[in-house]
């Protein structure tokens, strides 16, 4: 029973900090539209939260100054397709491709071609190095026979991080 003062402090106290933790951990109705419009309208900055200070008086307003003239517009620049930035392949290439084209595209004598050379790269168009990677090859060269296993399971994304990692190679 609370039959002392201080037990009766202790349940006023309890009370007070729970109904301070309800205040603050339970977000009132316009807080939660608020954030349903900041998501709704990504331009939209977020408000800040409001803290338990009271208002300040509002300060008389400064009087307003003269526009500034407009400033002429530039014209407006054709439009260039953007270019999606292919993803770092490197742990691709190394797990992938290092093991016959070596860490730094040389390749194997009598095995692989030196894909860094000028001449190998304007030999071969983008759209072929992708084909060559999803389908594979085999070829007889010098009495020799080379094989290169197709690796379809890479995404569109992949396939063009190895094309560019691959011309980068000549660089």
């Amino acid at each position: 029973m609370l039959t002392s003062p201080r037990s009766l402090w202790r349940v006023v106290v309890l009370t007070v900090v729970a109904a301070a933790f309800v205040l603050v951990a339970v977000p009132d109705a316009s807080a939660a539209k608020k954030k349903k419009k900041a998501k709704a309208a990504p331009t939209a900055k977020a408000e800040p939260a409001k803290s338990a200070k009271p208002a300040e008086p509002v300060k008389a307003a400064e009087p307003a100054k003269a526009a500034e003239p407009a400033k002429a517009a530039e014209p407006a620049k054709a439009a260039e397709p953007a270019k999606a930035a292919a993803p770092d392949v490197s742990d691709l290439w190394l797990s992938k491709c290092k093991g016959c084209h070596g860490a730094d595209g040389k390749g194997k004598p009598d095995k692989t071609e030196d894909m860094t050379t000028a001449a190998w790269q304007k030999r071969f168009s983008d759209a072929q190095i992708r084909k060559v990677i999803t389908d594979g090859f085999e070829r007889d060269k010098n009495g020799a026979t080379q094989k290169m296993k197709s690796f379809k399971d890479f995404t569109p994304a992949q396939l063009d991080g190895l094309v560019a990692h691959v011309r980068k190679l000549a660089k």
